[in-house]
């Protein structure tokens, strides 16, 4: 005989937490919107492998060597079979979780609606801890460009176009194609396309030397021919698009020693350094668990304290929060490059 459980259908209030969770996510996270994205199902191990097909004829660093003098074909002659080969890319998941507690009293006597408030957070939170982890990855690319010297303890000037001409004429080399899709927000998994540009992510200190770039253009000088490729997007340089987010933290006090240039030091001994981390489509990527949860793979933690069990017999407190299994990578190092400056002090 079939019986109704609570979870035969999912708790609208669960769901509900879960897009609340995801809407405050949403509004944090940059590096989350771009990169290929890979779900891991349930029970199958927690290293995933993203493979790439090598390019033909391949040099060590996986740059095409191609002579067009060799596919040069003879009557009658079938020409010689090639081979194509890839390289995998293996990361690991870890779990991350942001939990709330509340008592019976706060819940059913403060003016103001508690859970709600701890639901709003742990999404916030959760979208910082996405994007950080992100960060962390993609900053630690093998590819860089100093604006002045050769290594970042000399590093004394702002970003220029020939720093971002060089990471243009690197990037095409290497054959690293524009950006063109980026990541959908909510529930469900997918894409959307952008217009292709170069996307380089810089800590919100280096917006005053972007729009000071030559031929720097506003995103409200767009038009409705394009559209942004984020909701911090504020401008476009050339091949470049600029996002922006507070979370790109700089390696503090990681430059030249403080002199006359009037760059930005927070220790006020040696200059901070910014990484502008450039990609290319398919970079660098993520891995979530497909199935935790419902449809996100943020799985919400909704209990109010009069919910009782042996933990809790007397219903005097609650919980609200949520965990998620997440994980990025670089996945072609040719196809990212970053560019270590200072930002002048204003």
């Amino acid at each position: 005989m079939a019986i109704q459980l609570y979870d035969t259908v999912a708790s609208r209030n669960l769901l509900r937490a879960e897009m609340r969770m995801l809407k405050h996510a949403g509004k944090i996270q940059v590096l989350g919107t771009f990169g290929d994205q890979k779900e891991q199902p349930l029970r199958k191990t927690d290293v995933v492998v993203f493979r790439r097909l090598k390019p033909f004829n391949a040099t060590a660093t996986e740059v095409p060597d191609i002579t067009a003098a060799n596919f040069v074909t003879a009557e009658g002659v079938t020409p010689t079979a090639n081979t194509i080969s890839y390289t995998d890319v293996t990361a690991t998941l870890s779990q991350y979780a942001v939990l709330f507690k509340f008592s019976s009293r706060s819940e059913l006597t403060y003016e103001d609606d508690i859970p709600g408030d701890m639901s709003k957070l742990t999404g916030e939170t959760l979208g910082e801890v996405a994007e950080l982890v992100a960060y962390g990855f993609i900053r630690g690319g093998t590819g860089v460009i100093y604006t002045n010297g050769a290594t970042r303890v000399g590093l004394n000037s702002t970003i220029g176009l020939n720093s971002l001409r060089s990471a243009a004429r690197t990037m095409e080399s290497n054959r690293a194609k524009q950006v063109t899709s980026s990541i959908k927000p909510g529930l469900e998994f997918g894409t959307s396309s952008v217009e292709p540009a170069y996307i380089v992510f810089i800590h919100t200190d280096m917006v005053a030397d972007c729009r000071d770039l030559p031929g720097f253009t506003k995103r409200v000088d767009y038009g409705s021919a394009i559209k942004p490729v984020h909701a911090r997007e504020f401008g476009a340089c050339e091949d470049f698009r600029f996002v922006t987010s507070p979370l790109f933290a700089p390696h503090g006090a990681g430059g030249a020693a403080v002199g006359a240039e009037g760059m930005k030091s927070v220790l006020a001994a040696n200059y901070d350094v910014y990484p502008m981390v450039i990609i290319g489509e398919s970079a660098f990527g993520h891995i979530s668990l497909k199935g935790h949860g419902y449809k996100s793979g943020i799985s919400p933690t909704l209990i109010p304290s009069s919910t009782k069990n042996h933990a809790n017999p007397s219903g005097m407190f609650g919980y609200v929060g949520a965990d998620f299994w997440y994980t990025c990578c670089r996945l072609n190092e040719n196809w990212m490059t970053r560019i270590e400056t200072c930002a002048t002090d204003l």
